[in-house]
């Protein structure tokens, strides 16, 4: 049943890749005319176990309870201008505070902060950012939600090792700071738990990038298993479901990022999570209090209980939730420290136990 689901979900998101044509999808009873909150995405499935589909059930559960009305806009295709047209059609339809789907949204909210400044943007996990400078600015009516990404890579590193695998992969999609703060943190857990346990560790690891077919990442992430790999960090939209089918057909095991997905398959180990919900749910009620912290970004992290692996439908065999306390308490005491990506080359991580192989 769930190889068939995953299955559903990864033709569906391909032949949404390929097609992206249409107006952006919106959900609205017809009477309602215009909507105090917005949620817009990118032109991927919206409901699938992931960021959006989290942030829209926040967002609906949170509209329901305080009598907000509220609505998605999906951009009609992978694009700057698609974007930019869905904040459009969504300040037309009345928003007052949009809610940004995460990186593919940096450039589009630097420019739409200045262009509507009576709205409100909450942009999750990015900050806004000039495309073609690399200048950030965050405006009076923009706030930034960050997560530390390197942590929760870290988790995933250093519960894999325990787990007993030493024979690792790191598969992103599109090379972000948020993509490569995970893996700088997956190949620091892994040196810790290598350390520990006196065992010598080897992590393949790589980018497929945006334009990389979904079929070519499946094909990848399968030679990779059938070449000793054992568990792959899936990381971004664009390669977890292909990842989590290579796995299915190599008998290979997968660590998803940000939300659970243990339900997509048993391949699943368990999921480096964000708490979006608690996130999202903070900023529209400071929103709601008229306390909205325009021009600012927070960063949580494991002491904000933002950050965390996914136990309860896990499929550890060795890896123990004793072991998983005193993670936390090392990180959230500061006793454990992990650098993000912005710590330099990979040569700056001091890796002793473990050997990286960029492919």
């Amino acid at each position: 049943m769930k190889k068939t689901l995953l299955a559903l979900l990864i033709a569906v998101a391909m032949i949404l890749g390929l097609a992206g044509c249409g107006s952006p999808e919106e959900e609205q009873p017809e009477e309602q005319v215009t909507y105090d909150i917005a949620l817009v995405t990118d032109a991927g499935l919206l409901m699938d176990g992931g960021y959006s589909e989290v942030a829209w059930n926040t967002i609906s559960e949170y509209g329901a309870a305080n009598g907000v009305s509220h609505k998605y806009y999906k951009a009609s295709e992978a694009s700057e201008k698609a974007y930019l047209d869905t904040v459009k059609i969504a300040v037309e339809g009345g928003a007052k505070i949009i809610v940004a789907d995460g990186a593919a949204f940096e450039d589009v909210v630097y420019q739409a902060q200045e262009e509507y400044p009576d709205v409100k943007f909450v942009l999750i996990d990015a900050e806004p950012t000039n495309e073609e400078s690399g200048d950030s600015k965050i405006a009076k009516n923009t706030m930034s939600v960050m997560f530390a990404s390197e942590q929760a890579g870290y988790l995933a590193g250093y519960s894999a090792v325990a787990e007993g695998f030493t024979k690792l992969g790191f598969l992103g999609g599109v090379k972000n700071a948020t993509a490569m703060d995970y893996e700088y943190g997956f190949l620091q857990g892994a040196e810790a738990a290598a350390q520990a346990q006196g065992v010598s560790v080897s992590v393949r690891t790589s980018f497929s990038g945006a334009e990389t077919e979904q079929r070519a990442v499946v094909e990848k992430a399968k030679t990779w298993y059938q070449d000793g790999t054992e568990v792959i960090l899936a990381c971004g939209k664009s390669a977890e479901l292909p990842v989590i089918e290579a796995a299915e057909l190599a008998e290979g095991k997968v660590i998803v990022c940000e939300t659970d997905k243990s339900k997509l398959s048993d391949t699943v180990i368990t999921s480096a999570e964000k708490n979006f919900p608690a996130a999202i749910e903070a900023a529209l009620e400071q929103y709601g209090a008229d306390a909205f912290p325009g021009g600012t970004s927070v960063k949580y992290n494991v002491a904000d209980e933002m950050i965390q692996l996914e136990l309860e439908n896990s499929r550890f065999e060795n890896f123990q939730k004793g072991d998983y306390k005193a993670l936390i308490k090392a990180l959230e005491n500061g006793e454990t420290e992990v650098k993000t990506h912005e710590a330099g080359s990979m040569k700056s991580l001091d890796l002793k136990a473990v050997t990286i192989e960029e492919k």
